[in-house]
């Protein structure tokens, strides 16, 4: 019983933590994507215009983007990428709060969008946050209820 709650509250914790970081990863994308998108603009670190530079590119027939620095490091690929990595974390950590608390699949997929929707996770985080810990105080309460077989 103790176990099985101690399962509940780690895999809330990291499912907390996952998707914090997952989300605000997900809105910085939103927004670099936007800036991309409407101005042609990319967000560099270390370039030729400064530590922090907003560098204008354009694109060519094929789709190729000319014209970014070749120094410095590109953050709106570099979020892309970091966003992804922490999303296998997101998926992981949604996985095991799933399996722990043997809801359904559609679950599963709502909690799965999070990750991908913008400020989504936010509010799956709360409210299946609430959820769990109801269902294990239920579940606790039910156990010490009943008579253990012996």
């Amino acid at each position: 019983m103790a176990s099985q709650t101690n399962s509940v509250t780690r895999a809330l914790n990291l499912y907390r933590v996952a998707s914090l970081i997952t989300g605000t990863l997900l809105v910085a994308i939103t927004i670099l994507f936007a800036l991309r998108l409407s101005a042609s603009e990319e967000l560099w670190l270390a370039g030729p215009h400064g530590l922090f530079s907003l560098e204008h590119f354009t694109t060519d027939a094929m789709g190729e983007r000319q014209g970014l620095p070749k120094v410095g490091f590109d953050l709106t690929v570099a979020v892309l990428i970091v966003h992804g990595w922490f999303y296998m974390l997101y998926l992981y950590s949604d996985y095991k709060l799933w399996s722990l608390m043997r809801w359904s699949f559609l679950r599963f997929l709502i909690i799965a969008a999070g990750g991908v929707v913008p400020l989504l996770s936010f509010f799956t985080e709360r409210h299946f946050h609430k959820i769990a810990l109801a269902q294990a105080a239920t579940d606790a309460a039910a156990q010490t209820s009943t008579p253990s077989e012996a």
